[in-house]
């Protein structure tokens, strides 16, 4: 920023340089009596302006110049002559009342060049410049990934086996399940599906360093899960008003998008579209009623509340011990006090430093929520139709996401005595 004020500094400065504006001034002034400049004049008194303090102005102009311009005699232009130092005053101070006057458009104007003239030199030289980045960002991360090692590997072997799990267990009754209409299948496959995505962005997150992201997206997974476990713990019913719910949600979502695509630049639904919507709208409130509107209407009579909330939901399914970190992790989700304070990748009394990047530690909470949540609606899925083999994968996915915590958990406590201990020698 130093930089781009010192090039606007230097542009106001050339901009009322004596030496600059006088030679512009006179000749401006000369051609309004008639005489045009040679190249050679100009330059001439340019060199004139540049030594303003040694000497005065002195002009020469060629005879045929003078007649040119329809003086009958030398003596008529050398009257003409004497008004030139005072309008030249009088042009400088127009000059300086008219930039200063329009300064914030001329403040604009020149941004907007600096910024071209900065962004062509920046992109001249991003090769290397992205280069030494990305080199100091895979030295980090090979750091990293030495440090929690085993926890990462357990995890990921975890989200391998649960994936495999999921995609056996949809191949094998995905047929079965269309033709009992088994809703509560469809649900628990779609949310499964969903986690394991999420869970595998929150493994690039941890090995990346960003551990107050994969919170974040912890905060997703757990929603998921919750929603998951109360489903598989009820019949067809609840599973169907959940998916038709949908209809509510993409109506309030037309709505929304009806009343800003005009500014956003896209073209506005059809009044047959959003009738067909509201149609159906209408219809879902008439069968379930006015609570089904609402954002967990779906919930409704299952959670026994007239307003049921993800909190509600929580506490049904039995997690809501898990609230504390719930809250913790929307801390990285909101634009709260908190969030700005709250960073799970800094060190206790840290200070005033700010965390604008990766960094090797909070990756514990995050990582063993996330195995825990996977675990959860994996078996939640698997037991639907349990058998044998889906039992035994469970329990290795239980004992599994146990050694997941303990490994992140042992990783986060020699971290923290390394840095303890070298705090020591610090101090000594």
């Amino acid at each position: 920023m130093n930089t781009i004020q010192k090039l606007f500094d230097k542009h106001i400065e050339q901009s009322f340089k004596l030496e600059v504006l006088g030679p512009e001034f006179v000749k401006k002034r000369l051609n309004e009596l008639g005489i045009d400049l040679s190249k050679t004049q100009y330059n001439e008194i340019k060199n004139q302006f540049k030594n303003l303090d040694k000497n005065g102005l002195h002009f020469e102009f060629e005879d045929d110049q003078v007649i040119k311009a329809g003086f009958k005699s030398e003596k008529e232009f050398r009257a003409a002559l004497k008004s030139l130092p005072d309008d030249l005053v009088n042009d400088l101070e127009k000059f300086t009342t008219d930039y200063l006057d329009n300064l914030p458009e001329t403040f604009k104007a020149i941004s907007e060049e600096i910024s071209i003239v900065l962004l062509n030199s920046l992109e001249r030289k991003s090769n290397k410049m992205l280069k030494a980045r990305r080199k100091d960002f895979s030295r980090f991360e090979s750091r990293l990934r030495k440090s929690w090692k085993k926890a990462f590997d357990l995890f990921e072997m975890l989200i391998a086996i649960a994936l495999e799990a999921g995609e056996d267990y949809n191949s094998e009754f995905r047929g079965m399940a269309s033709e009992k209409d088994d809703l509560v299948f469809e649900v628990l496959t779609r949310l499964h599906a969903r986690a394991c995505q999420i869970v595998s962005e929150i493994m690039v997150l941890l090995q990346s360093g960003y551990a107050d992201g994969a919170h974040a997206r912890w905060r997703s997974l757990h929603e998921v899960v919750v929603v998951g476990l109360l489903i598989s713990s009820h019949d067809n019913d609840l599973a169907e008003k959940y998916l038709l719910h949908d209809i509510i949600e993409s109506y309030k979502a037309s709505l929304i998008y009806q009343e800003h695509c005009e500014k956003l630049g896209y073209d506005p639904l059809t009044d047959d579209e959003l009738n067909e919507l509201k149609k159906e709208y209408d219809l879902l409130i008439k069968r379930f009623g006015t609570i089904f509107k609402k954002e967990y209407g779906w919930a409704y009579p299952t959670i026994d509340s007239k307003n049921p909330t993800f909190r509600d939901i929580e506490k049904a399914v039995g997690l809501k011990h898990l609230r504390p970190y719930y809250k913790m992790a929307c801390h990285n989700v909101h634009a709260n006090p908190r969030g700005i304070f709250f960073k799970l990748g800094l060190y206790p009394d840290s200070g005033d430093i700010l965390l604008a990047g990766p960094s090797n530690i909070g990756l514990a909470d995050p990582g063993h929520s996330a195995a825990l949540s996977l675990a959860q609606i994996t078996i939640s899925l698997l037991t639907h139709n349990p058998n044998l083999d889906r039992l035994v994968i469970c329990q290795i996915i239980f004992k599994l996401q146990d050694e997941i915590g303990a490994a992140f958990l042992d990783t986060t406590t020699s971290i923290y005595s390394d840095q303890a201990y070298n705090n020591v020698l610090d101090s000594d």
